[in-house]
């Protein structure tokens, strides 16, 4: 019995090896077939690609946008994208890699560009992303917000300190407080430039300990606006004290990416929760940073916001699309800036005009085109086919430009 058992295991991974060995593909071919053109001017997505594109989202409740920040393309596309969702699938709102108190601020302003470029200026670290062409595409996604359903929703850390420490020198509970938080506010005032972003916040290895202290002071209710105000300073304090450390040598890296992943998931499922309806789940685009964009872990090893966004939407029924964008020509050098292992998709160089490739579809053969890279560089290509469902190369970009505030081109 036991030699028959062991003939029986043997056939079957035999059988199962066969199984799993591809059949020949020509990758070229695949390639061809699942990239297609398309274009974004005057704030319209049209052509091929973005017709396939939507012929694969009509059962998404989740978009996400995976960028490289600070591109002058990037935020002109995810208008076009952002517009056609709204038209097309009744998207509603967006999700963005920005401070959350600048965000209710620029809802206020209801797409008026001048009052959004004024704040940033006068506070000059509370929006992150401060191009011209971001504050342009936040401008045009907050011209719906009203009072009680702002359209745009902040998922970022506190980036400037200053805003939360004017407000919560109104909410004081007594004199106490109110003159450490004056003391503070003077400080934040004096650091926070856009020259030299994390002076107060990210630098200085006391801030933590002293908004702890202050947060304690006010004894502030859970769930009350001073409780929000400094549990937000408290926590991006925290987040910033461990990236600090990183940088510095110290193995926290893992760490401080899952607990920053952590907040933008608190942060969406507060806004999520005031908006969802049983008959109406809403619909979310997603725009951060490349890495929060990754499907399952991302390269800093954290599970991402997007993974989230896929779960989730599986928990409703939905789906979630990942795209990638990648900006090519006068800002970065070709497509391998992701990766040198981006040859392996791109085997002719970067696209002569905008092109979405489809990754879905070249999923069930990730190993052929894993096999046609180093040995050092199979994984990352594996992951980065299975961490999006597209990929959009957008050439002859440049870096963004920063006329609305003056601020120093990053």
């Amino acid at each position: 019995m036991r030699t028959l058992l062991l003939a029986l295991a043997a056939l079957t991974l035999s059988t199962s090896a066969v199984a799993q060995t591809p059949a020949p593909v020509d990758t070229r071919a695949l390639l061809a077939a699942n990239t297609r053109p398309f274009t974004y001017a005057d704030g319209k997505l049209a052509g091929p690609g973005a017709d396939a594109l939507f012929g694969q989202l009509k059962d998404s409740q989740f978009l996400f946008l995976g960028e490289s920040h600070h591109d002058h393309e990037t935020p002109i596309f995810a208008g076009a994208l952002y517009s056609r969702l709204r038209a097309d699938l009744g998207y509603r709102y967006l999700a963005v890699e920005q401070d959350p108190l600048a965000i209710e601020a620029v809802n206020s302003y209801r797409g008026d560009l001048s009052q959004i470029a004024a704040l940033a200026k006068r506070y000059p670290t509370h929006i992150g992303f401060a191009s011209d062409q971001d504050l342009g595409f936040l401008a045009q996604a907050s011209r719906s917000a009203r009072p009680r359903d702002p359209t745009v929703w902040g998922l970022e850390q506190a980036q400037g300190v200053a805003p939360y420490l004017e407000e919560l020198l109104a909410l004081a509970p007594n004199a106490a407080a109110k003159a450490t938080t004056q003391a503070l506010l003077d400080e934040a005032r004096l650091k926070e430039t856009r020259a030299n972003q994390g002076a107060f916040i990210h630098d200085d290895a006391t801030t933590l300990g002293r908004l702890e202290a202050l947060k304690a002071v006010y004894g502030a209710k859970p769930g009350s606006r001073a409780e929000v105000l400094l549990t937000g300073l408290v926590t991006s304090a925290r987040i910033y004290s461990y990236n600090r450390r990183a940088n510095a040598g110290e193995r926290v890296g893992l760490y401080n990416n899952t607990e920053r992943e952590a907040l933008f998931k608190r942060a969406f499922m507060g806004r999520y929760r005031q908006v969802a309806s049983a008959k109406s789940p809403p619909k979310v685009m997603f725009k951060f940073g490349s890495w929060h964009g990754y499907r399952g872990r991302s390269p800093g090893g954290a599970f991402t916001i997007a993974n989230f966004a896929h779960e989730f939407a599986i928990a409703n029924g939905k789906e979630a699309y990942g795209i990638v964008v990648v900006p090519t020509g006068g800002y970065e050098a070709d497509v391998t800036e992701e990766g040198p292992w981006m040859k392996a998709l791109f085997p002719d160089g970067p696209p002569k005009q905008p092109m979405i490739l489809d990754l879905r579809a070249l999923q069930p053969w990730s190993r052929v085109f894993a096999n046609q890279v180093p040995a050092d560089q199979q994984a990352a290509l594996r992951d980065y086919i299975f961490a999006h469902d597209a990929v959009v190369v957008l050439p002859n970009s440049a870096k963004a430009t920063w006329d609305l505030t003056g601020f120093p081109v990053p």
